[in-house]
């Protein structure tokens, strides 16, 4: 990522929603919203969990990073990083949902849950603004987790007030350029660069 979020890693982003899931409202005075988590059934991949992150899920984060080849490694944090780093890893699962949205998708392996895919919209610093990047198991890619997990972030940061949801994408993460077109979003190349920004007007989308 290129903007608040980008200090020190560049996150891929993509993905988004043309209809809302029907968003329960938040119970006063609860800070994990648990009221988000659902099962999904999908045609590829079979029935999924998605839920809120918790701070308990860093484990299952690090086994979802290792999953992933260094190749999409580059295209999700724009850096060939060998492992999360302890900071990273606390940031990504200790979440101040005041400010953002971070869903994953679990699935049943030999009896265990294992983490599939995770999807996240940030605050930035600019009022009504956020990011969004998508994470997703190798050898699940392409199967609709990523679309489910957005399909339902963005949902809740609409729900949020944000007014727009952007990201950045590499030229050579062509499948995740597809996706963009797929799901609405603007594509725009960026000046001075070879990169594209993917951005949703939250207003405009709902009308």
């Amino acid at each position: 990522m290129k903007h608040d979020m980008s200090a020190k890693i560049r996150a891929l982003k993509n993905g988004g929603a043309r209809r809302d899931p029907d968003l329960p409202e938040m119970p006063k005075g609860h800070f994990y919203p648990d009221h988000y988590t659902l099962g999904v059934d999908l045609s590829e991949v079979g029935h999924i969990k998605v839920r809120p992150v918790r701070e308990d899920d860093a484990p299952l984060l690090e086994e979802l990073f290792c999953s992933l080849t260094p190749h999409s490694v580059y295209l999700r944090f724009f850096s060939f990083l060998r492992q999360l780093p302890p900071r990273m890893l606390e940031r990504f699962s200790r979440i101040d949902y005041r400010k953002e949205v971070a869903l994953i998708a679990l699935r049943k392996e030999n009896g265990q849950e294992k983490m599939v895919g995770d999807a996240r919209v940030v605050e930035t610093s600019e009022p009504g603004m956020a990011e969004f990047s998508v994470m997703v198991t190798d050898p699940l890619q392409g199967k609709g987790i990523g679309a489910c997990l957005l399909t339902h972030c963005l949902a809740i940061a609409r729900h949020k007030g944000y007014r727009r949801i952007y990201g950045i994408v590499l030229p050579e993460n062509k499948q995740m350029l597809a996706l963009g077109r797929k799901l609405g979003f603007e594509i725009k190349r960026i000046p001075g660069s070879s990169e594209y920004e993917l951005s949703k007007d939250m207003d405009r989308d709902e009308k």
